[in-house]
């Protein structure tokens, strides 16, 4: 009882501070010039040195931070002897261009030889990285290894807390690293002598939960009168972690490997309860994710600008604030537009003081879906009947629905990535637009589905949503998150729509301005160029109650007997 008072005193406490200038001192909270694209440039192995490139000619100039991954082994080469530099370099130089950092220490699996020497158990592993860090590990049950774990872990928390505040400011969080490279597991790979095995139900839960704590106080006690540095702690379990630690970080790996991979719609349904306040903490839940694993796929790099850019959308869609990106993808101009929107929107936590929102459109093909895709007509929903797919897929393709990988859309989710090409039909991914509080309402019954549609000049054709005169469908309607004018009155809202200039006639941009009807905002004409249109306006007298067919704030409303096709509406706040 005593610490769930504590829990919800904390978690109070953290909520009233937010709202605060000095945001960077509150725990598990991260103020919005930390949230974008980060660099990243650790590819497996020991960690690779960052190529320092920081100024806005040598690298993208909104990068917001610089994580600092160090092995063991380069940490301390020799017992006894910590080369600090290697980090403090690293936070001096971002300090002095106000970028954050997190620190990583990868224990395993890059411990020093002279662990092995001093009795610690060395691990032969039949790994399948081809990195020789890989193949021989520490066996981190034994007593030796512990104590010299837990003495580098307390080493490194006692060094970033007594750093002085012009440079510990800028030190966002540190991750607690439990197994290989920071992962939820003990070896890549199987060891050569099974006495050496960690038994993944019994012996490896006890061993996180215990390198957990020692980490979590190591870096946040405060009896050595040192401040505290918040914890990224890698777990699906987020009431454990809550408990635990309330100013706990979190890593989200599935939202931050680009866009569409099975199991998507599960996962991040653990996540949205804590993306909000809405829970036990009474604070949102702040992320990292890396976006390395696309770029060694062939069908993502044909067209690297789509896919990224979708794979932002996707990634804000789930609550992802902080988007490692390696440093060569940070170096290519041609891909500024994929970072710049996520910069644009990471970070925006709490919808009442968002300045922002958007609804990217399009159309998931779920197979597991029985409502929209009926067993009696498309065959038994299970995880095995490729015809299901097939049937599916046949009825979108005059739309431009596709599936390149047949063997790979009913897969688990990593497997699921890596697909050899599009997959427009899947398992359990995410169905619903990517959006940051503007959501859509009844799309299947007012508007259909495009995919691949357009000129590729753009990044916006791969999904997409539009009117369809011969059904009847000739409307999209649209609401803003109920708190999204909680404290601040819509006053001006600046709007971008993206849309598909593939024919003549018209369609009206309407919105809720507190009459019967919905207030005609805007007239567009198409001219037929059948090119991506980037249309800018403002409104001035919205009301956004929810006035509107099928209780809408905005609708785009066709005036004509022809079909346009919308990717995107954004919103700011003037």
């Amino acid at each position: 009882m005593k610490k769930n008072v504590l829990l919800v005193v904390c978690s109070i406490l953290f909520t009233l501070s937010y709202s605060q200038k000095n945001e960077t001192r509150i725990p598990g909270i991260f103020p919005k010039d930390a949230c974008g694209v980060w660099c990243w440039y650790s590819w497996g192995g020991t960690p690779n040195k960052w190529n320092e490139k920081i100024l806005p000619n040598e690298t993208y100039s909104k990068m917001r931070g610089i994580p600092i991954v160090v092995g063991w082994n380069e940490l301390e080469p020799k017992e006894g002897f910590v080369n600090w530099d290697i980090i403090d370099d690293v936070i001096k130089k971002a300090a002095a261009h106000k970028k954050y950092v997190f620190t990583l220490i990868w224990l395993n699996p890059t411990e020093p030889d002279w662990l092995y020497e001093n009795g610690v158990p060395k691990v032969e592993i039949k790994t399948f990285k081809t990195d020789k860090n890989f193949s021989y590990n520490a066996y981190p049950l034994d007593s030796n290894y512990k104590f010299y774990s837990e003495r580098i872990i307390t080493q490194v928390a006692n060094h970033l807390r007594s750093l002085p505040d012009s440079l510990f400011k800028y030190i966002l969080f540190h991750q607690v690293v439990e197994g290989s490279t920071g992962d939820g597991y003990c070896y890549k790979g199987d060891p050569v002598n099974p006495k050496y095995k960690v038994d993944k139900k019994t012996e490896w839960p006890v061993y996180q939960a215990y390198i957990r704590k020692f980490t979590i106080n190591a870096f946040t006690n405060k009896s050595n009168g040192l401040p505290e540095i918040p914890l990224l702690i890698h777990t699906v379990d987020m009431d454990w972690g809550a408990r635990e630690y309330p100013g706990f970080v979190n890593k989200k790996g599935v939202a931050s490997h680009f866009y569409g991979s099975n199991n998507t719609k599960e996962k991040n349904s653990l996540f949205r309860p804590w993306d909000t306040d809405k829970n036990i903490l009474q604070r949102p839940v702040f992320s990292r994710g890396e976006g390395e694993t696309m770029w060694s796929h062939k069908w993502f790099v044909k067209d690297s600008l789509q896919n990224l850019y979708w794979s932002a959308l996707s990634a804000l869609d789930a609550g992802l604030d902080i988007w490692n990106i390696p440093q060569n993808v940070l170096e290519n101009p041609k891909l500024y537009q994929a970072l710049d929107i996520f910069d644009k929107y990471a970070g925006y936590k709490y919808p009442d003081r968002s300045p922002v929102a958007f609804c990217a459109l399009r159309d998931q093909l779920n197979a597991d879906d029985k409502i929209r895709f009926p067993e009696n007509k498309y065959g038994a929903a299970t995880r095995n009947n490729t015809d299901r797919v097939q049937k599916i897929c046949a009825v979108f393709a005059s739309r431009g629905a596709i599936v390149e990988d047949l063997e790979k859309t009913l897969v688990g989710s990593l497997a699921s990535r890596n697909r050899k090409g599009y997959n427009d039909v899947g398992w359990n991914c995410e169905d619903d637009d990517y959006n940051l509080y503007l959501f859509p309402i009844d799309k299947v019954e007012t508007s259909v589905g495009w995919w691949h549609i357009g000129p590729k000049d753009k990044p916006y054709g791969l999904s997409a949503r539009g009117f369809e005169h011969a059904t009847r469908k000739d409307s999209l309607f649209f609401k803003f998150h109920d708190d999204f004018f909680k404290t601040t009155k819509a006053k001006t809202l600046a709007f971008k729509i993206v849309w598909l200039d593939n024919n003549t006639g018209s369609w009206n941009f309407c919105y809720d301005a507190g009459g019967k009807t919905l207030k005609t905002g805007k007239t567009f004409t198409g001219k037929g160029t059948n090119t991506w249109r980037e249309d800018y306006f403002t409104v001035s007298d919205p009301i956004m109650k929810k006035g509107g067919p099928r209780g809408s704030d905005i609708a785009l409303i066709n005036t004509s007997q022809k079909d346009f096709i919308f990717h995107i509406i954004e919103v700011e706040r003037k």
